[in-house]
């Protein structure tokens, strides 16, 4: 079996501790083979950039003195971009902060049922592990594509002429000739109509203003009157499976 190899990252000693048995008690109820390392700071989890970028798993204090849990998050986005963070910490006002590193969860440590958040939260972690993209084989203008699904950032609608936006490595762009009904009957529930004009992968969606929806490529889309109501139902909901 698969030895998995988490991460706590905590300036609070009493905490560590508290956090690390029960991330122990989690591994042994599922026989999980683990390895456990604690760090007393953002700065020394950094430190040793081969030993970081060996944790599928990272629990992150955010409120960290010198370099805070967001900060650290992002350096280690910059070499890793599979591993699983997981923010914990006694504020609620970084949220929407935690989304743009990809953060799986976000823990408060006040909650009184911490110890249920964490076990939540690592299920989440291994039922990702477990998973395998949706890939479909799509007939563009351009040629046979396989796309993973979790790759689509959007699709966009004009005279039936529908225009793919892809995320891999780059953005890049597909087209065919087809309606957005046909094409949305083929995806999975990841993707919510905003627009007669707009399917959109929830995945990607940063935040929506008033009727703009941030996606975090930067792009802002339109959303139609009719479908604000169950834009914002969606994506609410989709960012607490998150």
């Amino acid at each position: 079996m698969e030895v998995i190899r988490i991460a706590v990252c905590d300036d609070e000693v009493i905490f560590s501790e508290k956090l690390e048995k029960i991330i122990s008690a989690y591994c042994v109820e599922k026989q999980i083979s683990y390895e456990l390392d604690v760090y007393a700071s953002g700065k020394e989890f950094l430190m040793d950039n081969m030993k970081m970028m060996g944790y599928q798993i990272v629990f992150l204090d955010i409120n960290m003195e010198e370099i805070d849990g967001l900060e650290t998050a992002r350096e280690l986005r910059k070499l890793c971009k599979e591993t699983f963070v997981i923010f914990v910490t006694a504020f609620i006002n970084y949220t929407l902060e935690g989304y743009k590193v990809d953060a799986i969860r976000y823990l408060l440590k006040t909650d009184v049922n911490f110890k249920q958040s964490v076990f939540e939260s690592l299920d989440a972690v291994f039922e990702k592990m477990a998973y395998t993209p949706s890939i479909k084989k799509f007939s563009f203008r351009e040629g046979n594509k396989n796309i993973a699904l979790e790759k689509i950032i959007y699709i966009e609608s004009n005279l039936h002429k529908l225009t793919f936006h892809i995320y891999d490595k780059d953005i890049i762009q597909y087209t065919m000739y087809e309606t957005l009904n046909k094409i949305s009957e083929m995806l999975s529930e990841d993707f919510v109509r905003i627009h007669q004009s707009y399917l959109v992968n929830l995945r990607f969606v940063k935040n929506i203003t008033g009727n703009q929806l941030l996606l975090s490529n930067g792009e802002s889309l339109l959303i139609a009157r009719s479908k604000l109501k169950e834009t914002r139902s969606r994506v609410a909901i989709h960012k607490g499976e998150i």
